[in-house]
């Protein structure tokens, strides 16, 4: 088989995903296994908020999400969210093709990046933001914003719509770092803490929900339909009686 075609048979799993996930999937692990092997590299592809000149090298900000905890340690995290990224992946290149679906998991790891890092940084924060856990939410935000009508069965007992899930974890994420941050922190470290996640749901947001534009749309056009509904309740029904003759002119 030709190099080429070898290359293209591993990351496609054998014709079973395309490619541009067989990518992702290959960062994943190799930028995992690197860390894990030489920690020093890991240091080189984790996003840096404790020493600001770090957040001047630019490849950190797209690096972070690839790059999770030494193994063995994060062996289930990589088994799970794998077969999500597989499944979103699919799904989302079918909507998208691969080249924009490429692009949008680059804008939401590069935005997510740059949002921590302005929020954090002027602060001191101390924190290393690494992990494929707020890409995976906000690709599972993408696909229940573009298929709200479309069924997720969990684990086969419980059973979701698109939008359903999109806004649990719109509304879980925040909760879960205020009930279950890390303990001994006030409510805005703990957020802050979260920050990552937070910020990744939000450009996905920006990215297939429309925004603050299409949001405001939607408010005024309940507004106005609001307004409409109670304009027509004024208004009486009269019966007009029978009919004139035909024959009959204005």
């Amino acid at each position: 088989m030709a190099r080429g075609g070898g290359m293209k048979h591993a990351l496609t799993l054998g014709g079973q995903v395309p490619m541009a996930v067989g990518g992702l999937l290959a960062a994943l692990l190799i930028a995992t296994l690197a860390a894990t092997v030489v920690p020093g590299l890991g240091g080189w592809l984790v996003l840096d908020v404790e020493e600001g000149w770090r957040l001047l090298q630019a490849w950190r900000y797209v690096t972070w999400p690839f790059v999770e905890s030494p193994l063995p340690a994060s062996l289930f995290t990589l088994l799970f969210a794998g077969l999500l990224l597989v499944w979103l992946g699919r799904l989302l290149t079918v909507a998208w093709g691969e080249v924009v679906f490429l692009r949008r998991v680059l804008l939401i790891s590069a935005g997510a990046g740059v949002i921590t890092a302005l929020l954090l940084a002027p602060f001191g924060w101390e924190l290393r933001v690494h992990g494929i856990w707020p890409l995976v939410n906000a690709l599972l935000v993408c696909w229940g914003l573009l298929y709200p009508d479309q069924r997720l069965s969990w684990f086969g007992v419980v059973e979701m719509r698109g939008l359903t899930v999109a806004r649990i974890i719109a509304v879980g994420t925040p909760a879960w770092a205020l009930l279950l941050g890390p303990p001994g922190l006030g409510p805005l470290e703990r957020l802050a803490a979260y920050l990552p996640n937070l910020a990744a749901l939000l450009v996905a947001w920006l990215l297939v929900g429309g925004g603050p534009r299409r949001g405001w749309r939607r408010l005024t056009g309940r507004w106005r339909e609001t307004r409409l509904r109670r304009a027509r309740s004024r208004f009486e029904v009269v019966d007009p009686g029978p009919r004139p003759p035909r024959d009959w002119l204005n």
